[in-house]
């Protein structure tokens, strides 16, 4: 065998890809898993210049120029035509006086470690965007249950205390006090709290869903069933809290499953055999009266017990006053910090805020805050940039520091504002003596004089 025969077998006898140019980039030996990796020939590679190549898209960028203006070893990552990526080093061969002569260039696919690099990093960014949103969430609920009035202390007391033990605990209230955040802040006091808290909206999962939902199914079990099947909330909730939020809309088949679950703290999944244990604690919410929907053979009796362990009912917001001008500057600021916009409150609006009714609750006020302070054209939030249904009050602060009408006007247009309020929450004018502190026999004189019906 000759020498160059020989030094050709054992060039192509390498499994790596090795490519030799010259100074003016044309390829003078190459191995043939170079070819492989190129997806050509490896002799059609052969006498071709890398510039044509390149320009040909089979390879970008190109060793030998790095190699030929920096004279010295270098590593970069090339793409090639699929898609590929290499991780080459080029590196220069010069002649007994010093001349650089060739260039020899070698590479090693690395798309997938690239792929999986750039999949970190995505991931990293994703983390760091959810540790974000969980302490902005973790900071919300915390500012939600601002306990300022003597009602709410006592309810954020019980919560405390029962979040020590794993006894079930039913959550009354209207919608938008903050069944959800309360229940949460409970998992989160609780031993359970490494584990997941796993809520189940009971109101949004259709009836002929929800046993699939909540204990899962096996593959094929049913049509349109994941191939693979798919993990309920029960199991979901294994170690940590569930929590059934408006329990109060289950259907009394539904019923039924929810009342064996908590008895038995296992189940079959949809279409299995085999029993899966599941340990969880229970938390409930509804803003329905169970115990009306009890007598009206709406809801399960036993049932009810179950859930009832530890009953903790969030009074409204409008029950709550005190808590209104603390959850504004809270939520104000908040606000005001994430869409870095300074905003402050008129006298005129903080007076329409404490009077407004709140039928939605903290939700509504949360709600108000955050389109306030993001459509308000000004620093100063005034009666005039408030929503249509929240300016009345506003209108009435403003008369009572006017001078336009006289004490005496002003005290019986406000005495009749409290009557024709009075008289739209109580049905009977005993009711509205007792809230408005008066007698009876006052309040109907009162209506009389006013000519309210």
């Amino acid at each position: 065998m000759s020498e160059w025969s020989e030094y050709k077998t054992l060039l192509h006898s390498l499994q790596e890809d090795i490519l030799v140019t010259n100074t003016d980039g044309t390829i003078v030996k190459v191995s043939e898993a170079t070819g492989k990796v190129y997806d050509v020939h490896a002799d059609e590679l052969l006498g071709r210049s890398v510039y044509d190549l390149e320009k040909e898209g089979l390879f970008t960028p190109l060793a030998t120029p790095m190699v030929m203006e920096s004279q010295e070893r270098v590593t970069f990552v090339q793409t090639v035509a699929d898609g590929k990526k290499l991780l080459v080093t080029g590196l220069p061969v010069f002649d007994d006086e010093g001349e650089l002569v060739r260039v020899v260039s070698y590479s090693h696919d690395v798309t997938e470690l690239m792929e999986i690099k750039a999949g970190m990093e995505e991931m990293t960014i994703e983390m760091e965007r959810v540790r974000d949103e969980l302490n902005r969430l973790k900071q919300e609920k915390e500012e939600t249950f601002i306990g300022k009035s003597e009602e709410m202390r006592r309810v954020l007391a019980t919560a405390n205390q029962v979040a020590g033990v794993d006894a079930n605990v039913l959550l009354l209230g209207e919608s938008g006090v903050g069944k959800t955040e309360l229940a949460r802040r409970i998992h989160e006091k609780s031993s359970r709290a490494g584990g997941p808290f796993i809520e189940v909206n009971c109101g949004a999962i259709p009836d002929a869903l929800f046993e699939a939902e909540l204990f899962g199914y096996e593959g094929g079990s049913f049509t349109g069933a994941t191939k693979g099947g798919k993990k309920g909330f029960a199991e979901l909730a294994h170690r940590g809290t569930m929590f059934l939020d408006e329990i109060g809309e289950l259907s009394l088949q539904n019923q039924v499953k929810v009342l064996k679950l908590i008895q038995k703290k296992s189940f079959y999944p949809v279409g299995g055999r085999k029993e899966i244990q599941s340990d969880f604690r229970l938390i409930s919410a509804t803003n329905k009266e169970l115990d009306q929907a009890v007598d009206h053979k709406e809801f399960r009796e036993d049932l009810y017990f179950r859930l009832n362990v530890v009953p903790i009912t969030i009074p409204p917001l409008r029950e709550r006053k005190e808590d209104i001008t603390p959850l504004i500057h809270t939520f104000l600021d908040h606000f005001a910090a994430r869409y870095k916009r300074k905003r402050v409150l008129s006298r005129e609006v903080m007076h329409d805020l404490n009077t407004y009714e709140w039928r939605g609750n903290v939700r509504e006020l949360i709600n108000l805050l955050e389109r306030l302070v993001v459509t308000s054209p000004n620093p100063v939030i005034y009666p005039a940039d408030l929503p249509e249904g929240y300016r009345k009050r506003g209108e009435d602060y403003s008369k009572m520091n006017n001078f336009d009408e006289t004490l005496a006007e002003t005290l019986n247009r406000v005495e009749k504002d409290r009557l024709e309020r009075a008289k739209e929450k109580f049905r009977t004018t005993t009711k509205m003596a007792e809230a408005l502190g008066i007698s009876q026999p006052t309040v109907v004189r009162k209506l009389k004089k006013y000519r309210i019906k």
